[in-house]
């Protein structure tokens, strides 16, 4: 079946916030909370404060008094590279990348060399919500990433850290965007805010958006819609309460990745080859709904009371003519594809998964005195609960192409999807408490605790019956220190444990069917920061992270399924080692600066497969740089010129690193104008990535017992005008 894009119910809601907004004449200065803007113009890109730092992760805190490393991305930045998704958002810290980032499906990364977790590492205002999404921007004030190991903000969660989106919040704003780009992508959005009622004690922020998505690689077309409703009602001088819905509906045909030629070759391809293009392929829709409420009461000066309840549903059907292995000879049987560049194709169809992530959050913040010694505390629980639903998949072999000539005669099978069960239940519930001494003007004390009880239980995807459990309880302790060598230098050391989740090793995937054991992690991290001045920050970061080693081995083809499938194991462990730094720099009035640049040693060890230990983890660089700056040109008032530079060394294909994607350098250029159109502003930007057209793999990783890149963007033009009423 050809694809057919569906009706665009939101972009006349888009048109109706814009017709609304012009006729709004309400102007107020009233704010129900403080709002932190990091990205005001003129401001630099030097964040001072974030939500996802403090215990909890849902208490704003000021950065120089954590002892972790911390990047906040404000939307202006967001807006000024363009970013759509996550990936592109995350291309702005040396520390983050692409790990199983399919454009078309929803997207994973890495942070310190350490895969996310979809479960548990990304945030939504501090509240846990499901990866399994493209989380989208358009109602974001900022994107926060925290790296490390993070069992003091989150729980149960991947060593390398969590990803907090924090929502715009109601002021009087009116805006519409209009965007081009790439094949003839359209993006129109709105956003508007406004204050009701004499006292102004409600407050509302409305965002929509509209996508036609016509990207770089053919026959990936799609559409995308956004609505979000954000709403402050300050029902006294003392209580505020915060309510955020965002719907997103996506349906786009998804890019599957390639894979080792013979298991010893990387192929040789154009950046907009699409494995999947065979017309009967329907799109792979995402439909996702995250709905918060927050609240905030003042019982005293000292004692604050803090709630938070979140729902996160995700409902996907995943559809793809999948590429993988080769069955014409024995080069394939590590889950290659033939070493001529054959392949063999399946049509695989997973309809009506469901991921949904409740989580619910409580607690005291308080401030007292012992003595000289100044403590601010914290003490809550929390409740998370995350269900699967899935039901068997179609997954059947249809021929075989060719990457250098692709065939379009391949037919989709008739078989059908089997009825959807649930097949986990993942429970974690857990009290954490916190105290940041003052010991000194200089010095503070950091203590930490949290008791997390987890459960989960597996589902046969078949029969929906149980097959595999886990009942277990960890203490999960945090300690750090700073001291302010100066008023502008403070140095820092942390010591924290944490948990991550086992993986599900789905049948549709493994030999082995279970959920594999939880991991403990750990870290030890040194660090400083340094305030070059006011709207400048300079930190820096040594670490050692550790966890147990997981990996997919032993491939074989079964005949019972008609595929060849792995097995996943855990044993060894992976300790990831590395110093980061970061500069936010507003050099002058006319020129801001953001830099970052990493280098990670991903070391395997004691694994029974030899070959691998002592080599760096598949799809990590040792070295990632990134330079973004922003110049004000002095001879055409209100242009500015943008430029970009990542730099990414080669990077381990295989387990024990035989072959390697080579590293790369990609420049990327850009154009901002500001002007006044009567009593409006116009902000117009236009973008070039890869300037040089540079060919290069962006995402090397292991997923499904194969090696799996995926080629990286070619030059691409993007260009939106912003219009402020």
């Amino acid at each position: 079946m050809a694809y057919r894009p569906k009706k665009n119910y939101i972009a006349s809601a888009c048109a109706w916030l814009f017709l609304f907004s012009s006729q709004s004449s309400a102007q107020t200065d009233t704010q129900l909370a403080p709002v932190v803007v990091t990205g005001e113009k003129g401001s630099g890109y030097a964040a001072k404060r974030a939500m996802i730092g403090g215990p909890g992760g849902t208490e704003e805190v000021e950065l120089k008094d954590i002892p972790a490393s911390i990047t906040v991305i404000a939307k202006d930045l967001l807006d000024d590279r363009q970013a759509r998704v996550m990936s592109e958002a995350a291309r702005l810290d040396a520390s983050i990348g692409d790990y199983y980032a399919a454009m078309g499906y929803y997207e994973n990364l890495y942070i310190r060399g350490f895969p996310l977790d979809a479960a548990t590492s990304y945030r939504i205002n501090g509240m846990s919500v499901t990866g399994e999404q493209n989380i989208a921007f358009e109602n974001k004030e900022r994107l926060e990433i925290f790296k490390g190991v993070s069992a003091m903000q989150a729980g149960a969660a991947s060593p390398g850290g969590i990803i907090n989106y924090v929502t715009k919040r109601p002021k009087d704003v009116q805006s519409f965007t209009l965007g081009i780009g790439e094949r003839g992508t359209q993006y129109v959005a709105a956003d508007f805010g406004t204050f009701l009622g004499e006292t102004k004690s409600l407050g509302i922020r409305i965002n929509a958006a509209n996508e036609n998505l016509r990207p770089y690689i053919k026959d990936a077309k799609g559409e995308r819609q956004f609505f979000s409703l954000a709403a402050d009602a300050k029902i006294s001088s003392k209580t505020l309460v915060q309510f955020d819905l965002e719907y997103q509906d996506k349906s786009q045909k998804s890019v599957p990745g390639l894979m080792l030629l013979g298991g010893t070759t990387l192929p040789s391809v154009k950046t907009d080859i699409n494995l999947s293009h065979y017309p009967w392929v329907l799109p792979t829709e995402i439909k996702s709904k995250n709905i918060g409420l927050r609240l905030d009461h003042e019982i005293n000066d000292s004692l604050k009371l803090f709630a938070n309840a979140n729902r996160s549903e995700v409902t996907i059907n995943d559809r793809l003519a999948y590429p993988y292995g080769c069955s014409v000879d024995s080069s394939g049987a590590s889950g290659s594809f033939c070493s001529g560049g054959e392949f063999d194709v399946y049509d695989f169809r997973s309809e009506g998964e469901v991921r949904r992530n409740d989580h619910v959050q409580t607690g005291l913040t308080g401030q007292a005195n012992t003595g000289q010694i100044k403590h601010q505390w914290t003490l809550g629980v929390s409740e998370l609960k995350r269900s699967v639903y899935k039901g068997a998949s179609v997954y059947e072999y249809r021929g075989q192409d060719d990457i250098d000539n692709l065939n379009a005669n391949i037919s989709p099978s008739t078989a059908s999807t089997g009825a959807v069960y649930k097949i986990l239940d993942h429970r974690q519930t857990s009290l954490f408490v916190h105290d940041q001494i003052q010991l000194t003007e200089k010095t503070k004390l950091f203590l930490g605790h949290r008791f997390l009880q987890m459960k989960q239980a597996a589902y046969d995807v078949y029969t929906g019956d149980p097959y595999s459990s886990v009942n277990k309880t960890w203490h999960l302790p945090q300690i750090g220190a700073s001291h302010a060598l100066t008023s502008q230098l403070t140095n820092y050391v942390s010591y924290s444990k944490g948990v991550e989740p086992g993986t599900i090793a789905l049948p549709d995937s493994f030999r082995n069917s279970q959920v594999m054991a939880p991991r403990r992690t750990e870290q030890m991290e040194l660090g400083s920061k340094y305030a070059i001045n006011s709207d400048s920050l300079l930190s820096f970061a040594i670490f050692q992270s550790e966890r147990p080693n997981e990996y997919a081995t032993d491939y074989q083809f079964d005949p019972a399924v008609g595929y060849g499938r792995s097995i996943l194991v855990q044993e060894g462990k992976v300790t990831n080692s590395g110093a980061e730094a970061t500069l936010a720099f507003k050099a002058t009035n006319r020129l801001n600066v953001l830099s970052s640049a990493m280098y990670l040693e991903a070391k395997q060890s004691g694994a029974s497969e030899t070959s691998q230990n002592g080599k760096q983890a598949i799809g990590i660089p040792h070295w990632k740089a990134v330079v973004f700056a922003d110049y004000l040109l002095p001879q055409v008032e209100n242009l500015s010129v943008q430029g970009g530079w990542t730099y990414i060394s080669s990077k381990g294909v295989t387990l024990d690193n035989r072959i390697k994607a080579p590293g790369y350098h990609k420049f990327d250029v850009g154009l901002k104008y500001m002007d006044r159109l009567g009593a409006s502003q116009a902000t117009y930007r236009l973008s070039v990535e890869n300037l040089f057209n540079t060919f290069y793999w962006r995402d090397v990783s292991q997923t499904y017992g194969s090696n799996t890149l995926y080629p990286g963007a070619p030059r691409i033009v993007r260009a939106t005008a912003t219009f402020d009423f």
